[in-house]
């Protein structure tokens, strides 16, 4: 298991994948607890964009927890999505 959470090792995706699932699996109320509260299927009716800043980032909490879950992507695809997003 990973000591820190680096998105862009593939080892580290892996760990993350079995976590989020055998969470969501135990506990399927904490997700969708993660789900309601980050705003995952929830329009933001403000034209702030502090508001909409505040809940884009909310959003991209679940929709990686999500994208690292899938079965269709390996860790490794996962990790070089990231390496060439967090250059």
């Amino acid at each position: 298991m990973q000591e820190k959470v680096n998105l862009k090792s593939k080892e580290c995706i892996a760990d993350l994948r079995v976590v989020f699932k055998d969470v969501a699996s135990k506990y399927p109320l904490f997700m969708e607890f993660l789900e309601h509260f980050c705003g995952y299927n929830t329009a933001v009716l403000s034209a702030n964009p502090n508001e909409i800043s505040y809940a884009g980032g909310k959003r991209d909490v679940i929709l990686t927890i999500k994208t690292i879950m899938r079965d269709d992507l390996l860790p490794e695809q996962i990790a070089q999505h990231y390496e060439r997003m967090l250059k």
